[in-house]
């Protein structure tokens, strides 16, 4: 048989963790999921255990390498991708401390509203590119110096579910630019960890990760169960970037005229700029993709976890109807009803952009008697893209209107919702087909960073799409349901 090399992109998200291994011509040769559980209580607390996630991390990574061995492939490379903003406390070493905190906790929404009305809050998003908002480690860091301070002070390094793993993996705190950019605490701009930022944490540089390239890459893991399932000590490991920037890469968003969407758990829309990019009124993350590669965009709660909470939690009548079928013919009964008198604050999750409102919280408005669960799922998947749209418009001001959206993760997946994106959006939306667009960007920058691929090769490779462009009538009717969704926001900021 040829000798045949792959590459395997893991995705660490905050569902789920998921592994694909791609052959020469990035095409899919094998893939494996394993979903992830997340504690959740009335504090606002998000917690995972690092752990668990591990485990789920050496399952998937085995059954792809495993697969791609039976068909004849050698592990050549393998890249990382990760949910940003989760922290664990761990000890000298190496041992958590406490639990993964995950970007959807909201215990330091007081913090983070109290850091935001002051100079110095302006002035740390603006050299950092993060919003100050409970999701970030920084803020995270303020709330545990406060209310966990035997677990502050006893931890000796504050790092994330990433690190933690290339720690386990190959025994050395390394962060990658990326992850490190999405903390609160990384001067964007000069490239390394931030004072200021470090002094409102309470916490010195040697408490963090070693700072290196999102191409940075290893050999020689020492993780047993993987080189029993055939991994090889020559394997070379990617140390990646986040799951956001690394799926701009993915979808080939990688210009200022594309821009990519994607709704997953949350949902953010993104866009890439060759400098660093902030805007105080509109609060857009800037995040690293590469040293001169930055992706600006607008991170949204109210994603899919909006459409599992409305479904398990209200719609359900018995466990028999939490059958994953069952969600989908529930949604696909929802493309066909009309519910343009009913408005879907989707906020069950508190909000980032664009209201930036911790407790901000959901509204159903204009129910009647005729509304069904169709009804209901339908004006939560139009709250979530009007949503999603009114962060897109800010970021129009800032990057110019783009001349067509990407669309990825596994809720633009659904032909209607595409759709009916184009129809609010008044864009044209691109689908590649239902591949992790992460995981893809994963692989891609292993590619990169092994000099097996260009960024320019990359970022202009043929993928087969799908474009959806808007209907005329459903955009203006549309526009004006937009300005009454804003308006119905407006009245309730107070309340949040």
């Amino acid at each position: 048989m040829a000798h045949l090399d792959c590459t395997i992109g893991i995705d660490i998200g905050t569902s789920s963790v998921k592994a694909t291994a791609f052959d020469a011509h990035m095409q899919e040769i094998a893939l494996a999921a394993e979903e992830v559980k997340s504690h959740h209580d009335d504090t606002g607390a998000a917690e995972q255990d690092p752990k668990i996630v591990y485990q789920s991390v050496m399952n998937v990574l085995i059954k792809a390498s495993q697969e791609a061995q039976r068909q004849g492939f050698t592990i050549k490379r393998v890249g990382l991708s990760g949910a940003m903003h989760s922290l664990i406390p761990v000890a000298a070493g190496g041992t958590p401390l406490g639990p993964s905190i995950t970007w959807m906790d909201l215990r330091a929404k007081h913090e983070a509203y109290q850091l935001w009305e002051t100079p110095a809050g302006k002035s740390v998003y603006e050299r950092t590119g993060t919003p100050v908002h409970p999701m970030t480690p920084l803020l995270k860091l303020m709330w545990m110096r406060e209310h966990q301070p035997e677990i502050f002070q006893k931890a000796a390094k504050f790092v994330s579910q990433k690190e933690w793993i290339w720690y386990r993996w190959f025994g050395e705190w390394r962060v990658d630019a990326s992850i490190a950019s999405a903390t609160g605490l990384y001067n964007t701009r000069e490239g390394g960890w931030d004072a200021g930022a470090l002094s409102l944490a309470g916490i010195s540089a040697e408490k963090l990760s070693t700072i290196v390239p999102t191409t940075y890459v290893k050999q020689g893991i020492r993780e047993r169960q993987l080189l029993l399932a055939g991994i090889l000590p020559e394997t070379v490991f990617n140390i990646g970037a986040s799951d956001g920037v690394l799926a701009n890469l993915g979808v080939g968003a990688t210009g200022s005229d594309v821009m990519a969407m994607t709704i997953g758990t949350s949902c953010a829309i993104r866009a890439a700029s060759a400098t660093p990019v902030t805007n105080v009124p509109t609060r857009s993350f800037c995040y690293v993709l590469d040293t001169d590669r930055f992706i600006v965009g607008g991170p949204a709660n109210s994603g899919g976890v909006v459409l599992e909470w409305l479904y398990n939690s209200v719609l359900s009548r018995n466990s028999t109807d939490r059958e994953p079928q069952k969600f989908v013919e529930m949604l696909t009964a929802a493309e066909t009803v009309q519910c343009d008198d009913l408005l879907c604050l989707p906020y069950v999750a508190g909000e980032r952009a664009p209201l930036w409102r911790a407790g901000a919280t959901g509204v159903y408005f204009g129910l009647q008697l005729h509304h069904t669960g169709p009804h209901l799922m339908r004006a939560a998947v139009e709250g979530i893209i009007l949503n999603a749209c009114w962060i897109a418009l800010g970021l129009f001001q800032e990057l110019g209107q783009p001349r067509q959206i990407i669309a990825s993760g596994k809720v633009l997946e659904t032909e209607w919702i595409r759709q009916l994106t184009a129809d609010i959006f008044g864009v044209p939306v691109q689908f590649q087909g239902a591949g992790d667009a992460s995981v893809t960007g994963a692989a891609l920058l292993a590619n990169i960073a092994t000099g097996v691929l260009t960024w320019q090769a990359a970022a202009h490779r043929q993928t087969a799409t799908h474009q959806t462009i808007k209907q005329p009538a459903r955009h203006e009717l549309y526009e004006s349901k937009f300005q009454r969704y804003r308006k119905l926001c407006a009245l309730l900021l107070s309340e949040w």
